[in-house]
């Protein structure tokens, strides 16, 4: 009897499986679909020690991965117990890509996690996969491009890596750089210090706003200094944007000893700015220009902070300790009780005039 109900069961609950997702089934439903469908009557069922045999599919099923029951639901209080709700889990799929055209693609690609997942074996993401194969052949006459030009020369789209494109590598384990590809950084504005050479720059100077980069540069081609601080490379960062466009230092320096100082208007988004790249590239030597804040504080009055402005305190910390770390404990109390007052001062608060007195 057993062996019977255990191919009801079986029959009536893979009936029921979906192939992508689990379904929440009910025991109980079960329990009455065997009892009116099979044995005609719950008298029968007793008879033949039903409830029992019932239990026992039921534990043997959960064993062989056909159904988990739900955690949190309680049991049915019979005897011997068993829980009231159960997930009937996703149907098997089988493999359909051939054994035989996965193995002469490995001596290049990673396959094994389609391997693991059928699901993913269809025949648009083989031609995909082959697509990327064939690439990795003849890889060595390729030069080394942009993502977006790769993109488009392998799949006639040019923002494919940029999106579905990268699950396609994740699941064959491969980077832009196997494929001979590179993400560019983002060109910004920037202004050599006269008679420097931009790829033997040492000190970069970021600075967040358009007036106070005109004022720097101008101050750079007259061979001053900009309150201490003398760059090879004077960059605008235009707001947010640097985060963005950072990279592009890659293009044009060669990156060796390179200090960057950071200048931005003295609020919280200014201060964002500035953790966020110390966050987003660790490896740099990213400083705040001190002597400029000093300027800003000594000189310059306040105003409200913009009501739109995030308020991050996670920012505020990261400054007071870095300033701390500088010995710069004033500095640090200036900038919290601006904060905190919701006051604010911009990098057009300096200019030729407020510099050079």
């Amino acid at each position: 009897m057993k062996d019977k109900m255990k191919k009801w069961l079986s029959d009536y609950v893979r009936e029921s499986q979906l192939p992508s997702r689990k379904k929440r089934i009910d025991a109980q439903s079960l329990e009455d679909y065997i009892i009116k469908n099979k044995f005609k009557n719950p008298i029968n069922y007793q008879v033949e020690n039903g409830y029992q045999i019932f239990v026992q599919v039921i534990k043997e099923l959960n064993n062989e991965g056909v159904i988990t029951p739900v955690k949190k639901s309680v049991l049915n209080g019979r005897r011997p117990s068993i829980h009231t709700q159960w997930w009937l889990l996703p149907a098997p799929i089988e493999s359909t890509w051939n054994d035989s055209k996965i193995l002469a693609f490995s001596d290049l690609l990673n396959l094994n996690k389609y391997r693991l997942h059928p699901e993913w074996q269809t025949e648009a993401e083989w031609n995909r996969v082959e697509i990327i194969y064939q690439f990795l052949k003849a890889k060595d006459k390729y030069q080394w491009v942009t993502r977006e030009e790769r993109a488009f020369q392998l799949f006639g789209e040019e923002k494919y890596f940029s999106y579905e494109g990268r699950v396609l590598l994740q699941r064959l384990q491969l980077s832009l750089d196997d494929l001979k590809a590179k993400v560019y950084g983002e060109p910004f504005v920037f202004w050599p210090s006269p008679n420097s050479l931009i790829s033997e720059a040492k000190t970069v100077l970021i600075v967040e706003n358009l007036s106070f980069y005109h004022t720097c540069r101008q101050l750079l081609n007259q061979g001053k200094s900009i309150k201490g601080l003398q760059p090879e490379l004077l960059i605008y960062g235009e707001g947010k944007k640097i985060e963005k466009s950072f990279n592009f230092l890659n293009e044009i320096t060669n990156k060796s000893d390179l200090t960057i100082y950071y200048v931005g208007d003295i609020d919280p988004e200014g201060w964002g700015i500035y953790v966020r790249l110390k966050e987003s590239y660790p490896q740099e030597n990213i400083q705040i220009a001190l002597s400029i804040y000093d300027l800003l504080l000594e000189n310059a009055r306040t105003n409200k902070t913009e009501t739109e402005q995030t308020t991050n305190t996670s920012y505020l910390k990261h400054v007071i300790e870095e300033l701390e770390q500088h010995g710069r404990t004033d500095m640090a109390t200036k900038v919290k009780e601006l904060w905190e007052h919701k006051r604010r001062i911009p990098q057009e608060a300096l200019s030729l005039d407020t510099i050079e007195s």
